[in-house]
């Protein structure tokens, strides 16, 4: 990035110097001195990129000092390379003769026209070296300084875009945990009950509902576990694995709880992020079925509305007149930021309980059917 700066910067001059030479002035014979002190210029420049690279330091004004005082010394060289390669050139610019009419009358009066020889002007012909040298040497000042400031900008912002770049990096790492925490926590009492009820079957002789538990929890855990908690699956898959769950609760509650499915076809295949149905679920579960003295019916609905994919989780437990269930709110906060990480504002995730007894979810995400 430097070196590429360096060269650049030192061809727009050159082009810029020939270009006038050549409108203004009708200069060609210079175009090889300019060149040799564009390439000397390049030198001394990477020289100075070396030393504010030694030198070396986090802090930019700091820099922009070091930038300021090294800066000094390579306009002196680079004032003295350019007098040295113009005034001994080996391509002298040629003299222009310009024909002056001496006398009144012009042609045919008999004065005969005097022709005047003049030189290429400028203004370092009749300064001393030293004073010709100390002047070029401010307008060269001048170009390293804003060379640097190039050179210091382009390394700030690079070290801005990598600072970025590696906060973006930890940010997805650290949502990525927490995805894969979330993915791998299994519910206590879920399990807890579930390992009783299984006791229970197998304590009084019920032996193909202890072994339909049993396959039913394996694969459960088996399919949620296994899975990478950051990708997307078909919600086919995502219901598929919330039936095994509720089968396994059904057992629990065989009189109580009810599941009702109802997917439409066209949304079967579209992309869902991971177990973002176990929470819901869970939930109803949890705060429905577990305290309703009646039977509850837990749907399971998704459809597709416009663009986008809606899903209703709800329950009509009736809970009224018995003790709330300690909830922290933390399984539907965690819908909501899980589904804002992965479609932004373009999802929606939004709850209410209903009128008569129960609670209902909708959530709402762009419809998207890739391969996931």
């Amino acid at each position: 990035m430097a070196i590429a700066s360096i060269v650049g910067f030192w061809t727009l001059y050159f082009a810029i110097l020939t270009t006038r030479a050549l409108v203004i002035y009708q200069d060609h014979a210079g175009t090889g001195s300019r060149a040799i002190v564009s390439i000397a210029s390049v030198m001394i420049t990477i020289l100075f990129y070396l030393a504010l690279r030694w030198i070396g330091t986090t802090k930019l004004w700091t820099s922009i000092i070091v930038a300021a005082v090294l800066a000094a010394p390579a306009a002196i060289s680079y004032a003295a390379i350019n007098w040295y390669v113009f005034s001994h050139s080996w391509v002298q610019p040629q003299p222009r003769r310009v024909v002056v009419m001496a006398g009144e009358g012009g042609p045919g009066t008999g004065h005969a026209p005097t022709m005047i020889t003049v030189g290429k002007m400028s203004s370092d012909d009749n300064m001393a070296p030293v004073t010709a040298i100390a002047d070029q040497a401010a307008n060269g000042y001048f170009f390293f300084v804003c060379w640097a400031a190039l050179y210091l900008a382009l390394c700030y912002a690079a070290e801005i875009g990598a600072l970025e770049r590696r906060a973006a990096a930890l940010k997805r790492a650290a949502q990525s945990a927490e995805l894969r925490a979330l993915r791998y926590q299994v519910n206590p009492h879920f399990l807890f009950n579930t390992l009783n009820s299984l006791s229970s079957l197998v304590m009084t002789d019920r032996k193909a509902a202890a072994e339909r538990m049993i396959v039913n929890l394996s694969t459960f855990f088996r399919n949620s576990l296994t899975a990478d908690p950051t990708e997307d699956v078909p919600l086919d898959d995502e219901i598929r694995l919330q039936q095994l769950y509720l089968d396994i609760e059904a057992e629990r509650f065989p009189e109580r709880l009810a599941v009702r499915i109802d997917v439409d076809e066209d949304v079967r295949k579209a992309c869902v992020p991971g177990l973002i149905l176990q929470p819901l679920v869970e939930n109803a579960v949890k705060h429905g079925v577990s305290r309703a003295r009646t039977p509850v019916t837990l749907r399971i609905r998704a459809y597709r509305e416009g663009v986008n994919l809606v899903v209703l989780v709800d329950n009509d437990g009736d809970t009224r007149g018995v003790a709330p269930a300690q909830g922290t709110g933390v399984g539907l906060r965690n819908v909501r930021e899980r589904l804002a990480a992965r479609f932004g504002d373009e999802a929606k995730a939004s709850w209410a309980t209903i009128p008569g007894g129960g609670f209902a979810v909708r959530l709402e995400m762009p419809l998207i059917h890739n391969d996931c």
